[in-house]
């Protein structure tokens, strides 16, 4: 019985962030056009876009082997695999029966899919497609290890990297118990989570302009069902990553039990922390223009920098 009610809850956390990660996009486009005195379309235009995609054909390249066509599918699974990990309304410790929540095999299938997408870019055999996928394994390269340390600073702290066990500790300091090695984690976290979500300054998720894509562009070759696919799974990783800043450092809110009302304070604590950082994007969005892409190197490394600093800080 207790097996079958942690699984009950991981499903149901996993199934709001799947649901919801459209909404967030739809969000920060919506905060995008009213910081630029636009109308701007509307939070629900993300589904909207996925439900024409699903009755769209589907176009492939003469190059393309079968392989193609279900790099989509398992795009979207190691996406929606990390969705299982993280503590949204509650976090399990890391004493129950199936702790599902280890940060580091999160981080693994976030590279996992962006390494199937740049893989699915290159056997198309598109030119556009390949620069991208370039591109976007050249920022991963910058990204994941700052990810890494920073997960890996929080974890020292709290002695293991699993993320039920760091949200409860976290949730247990007082606000005043932050230290440096915290403050750096979170900046290097702020700081990359906008190259991981494909924002602006590294990525413009809205551009149209081949030369200036590095996540659009390894999408040129797709449409269809496939599309549909990977845009779902580019909506739950921005969520996901969100979630997971969220986790480490904000826990907040976590519900204790069951009860109707610990549920309603959970469900309102996530939804307030994940506006919060999808407005951070969006400002950052709207007040940023996009960097060179040989300017880019310089501007990760200072997350890099900062995360690495915030390890080092709790081992010395």
């Amino acid at each position: 019985m207790e097996i079958a009610t942690h699984l009950g809850r991981v499903v149901l956390q996993a199934a709001l962030l799947a649901v919801c990660a459209p909404f967030v996009t739809g969000f920060i486009q919506k905060l995008k056009a009213r910081l630029q005195c636009r109308q701007g379309a509307s939070v629900w235009q993300p589904y909207r876009d996925l439900a024409k995609l699903l009755k769209k054909g589907t176009v492939e390249s003469d190059s393309a082997s079968p392989f193609f066509r279900v790099v989509p599918v398992l795009v979207l699974a190691a996406t929606l695999a990390t969705t299982f990990m993280l503590p949204v309304l509650w976090a399990p410790a890391g004493a129950a029966l199936l702790p599902l929540g280890d940060a580091i095999l999160l981080l693994a299938l976030l590279a996992l899919a962006r390494f199937l997408c740049a893989i699915g870019a290159l056997d198309a055999g598109g030119a556009f497609g390949g620069m991208g996928a370039s591109r976007e394994m050249t920022i991963g390269l910058l990204v994941e290890p700052g990810l890494m340390l920073a997960v890996f600073s929080v974890a020292v702290a709290g002695g293991s990297t699993d993320l039920g066990d760091l949200a409860l500790r976290r949730q247990t300091l007082a606000a005043l118990a932050w230290q440096a090695p915290d403050l750096l984690a979170l900046f290097a976290m702020l700081v990359l989570t906008l190259a991981e979500t494909g924002r602006i300054p590294v990525d413009n998720p809205d551009t149209h302009l081949e030369l200036t894509m590095l996540h659009e562009g390894m999408l040129l070759e797709h449409s269809g069902p496939g599309l549909a696919c990977i845009v779902l799974a580019t909506h739950t990783k921005q969520l996901v990553i969100l979630s997971l800043v969220a986790a480490l450092f904000f826990p907040f809110g976590l519900m204790p039990s069951a009860e109707p009302g610990a549920v309603a304070l959970a469900l309102a604590a996530f939804t307030a922390k994940v506006l919060v950082l999808a407005t951070f994007l969006g400002v950052v969005e709207s007040s940023y223009a996009k960097l060179r892409f040989f300017r880019v190197p310089q501007f990760l490394g200072l997350g890099l920098v900062c995360a690495f600093l915030a390890l080092a800080l709790r081992i010395l």
